[in-house]
């Protein structure tokens, strides 16, 4: 059985269970108002949303949804109503939320940009071998595009 190693420029290699595909993982954001957060990442990030049962509202009284997931590129970002008071998110330089690994950090930089999405940190080199971006949502998520570097 393969294990995780670091390679000999100290980046993280994967071992053979990640490599066949036989583990993914869905984040689960609470959002107070789960419509409008899927539109966000629709429309400013890019991700699809199911036109017809893309955000559940199991009834009237909910017209923000109580669930909806977002996908792009084979991921799932999963949103989930917090219906009490939400902490208020005081995140500090460097803290991050989700980490997205994509192929062109430049290419979505750009695309944000255009669409008016929150960028805190534009691409850069990261001493761990990877290029990121990072992005605020608007329930003040952090979410890190990071590709490796060549």
């Amino acid at each position: 059985m393969a294990s995780d190693l670091l390679d000999g420029a100290g980046r993280w290699v994967e071992n053979d269970l990640m490599e066949t595909g036989s583990w993914r993982v869905s984040p689960i954001l609470g959002v107070k108002n789960v419509r409008q957060a899927a539109e966000y990442y629709r429309d400013v990030l890019g991700f699809t949303l199911d036109p017809l049962n893309g955000v559940f509202q199991p009834s009237a009284d909910e017209p923000g949804g109580v669930y909806a997931i977002v996908k792009r590129y084979g991921v799932s970002v999963h949103l989930q109503i917090r219906r009490g008071e939400v902490a208020r998110r005081d995140s500090r330089a460097g803290e991050r939320d989700v980490y997205f690994y994509v192929n062109d950090v430049e290419g979505l930089h750009a695309e944000f940009e255009r669409k008016g999405a929150t960028i805190l940190q534009p691409p850069r080199e990261a001493p761990y071998g990877l290029r990121e971006l990072v992005v605020e949502d608007l329930n003040g998520y952090r979410l890190v595009f990071g590709e490796e570097l060549p």
